[in-house]
């Protein structure tokens, strides 16, 4: 018997709405209230090169790539057990496409992204 309601769900995804809005408009800043604030993040870049460390890294590529207008995206709550919870975003523009893995904690009452896994296509 699953114990998820339809509002544990819209909350999941409404937490990830600063990531994608983020992305769209170039500001690491506009992201910050996605992630925890010692979150990290891990994932390979389409020339096979590991990127590993903190979510500053994030924030700082996107101040540098700027504005993603033509972005699309879907979201995918995978599962929420209580706390916890697995969202797979998938990313494509013209530029580039990235199939992200967020694993979400349920802090003082907020979900905040604390890991990031990600493959740039």
């Amino acid at each position: 018997m699953s114990r998820t309601t339809l509002k544990d769900y819209e909350a999941v995804v409404n937490a990830m709405k600063g990531y994608i809005e983020g992305n769209i408009v170039g500001k690491g800043e506009v992201m910050k209230s996605t992630f925890h604030k010692d979150a990290i993040m891990y994932g390979y870049t389409n020339d096979g090169k590991l990127s590993a460390g903190s979510i500053q890294n994030l924030y700082d590529l996107i101040d540098t790539l700027g504005p993603a207008k033509d972005l699309q995206y879907r979201i995918d709550v995978l599962d929420i057990a209580v706390t916890v919870a697995v969202v797979r975003i998938i990313l494509e523009s013209p530029e580039v496409e990235y199939a992200d893995y967020h694993t979400l904690l349920k802090v003082d009452g907020e979900w905040k992204v604390i890991s990031k896994v990600f493959h740039q296509y």
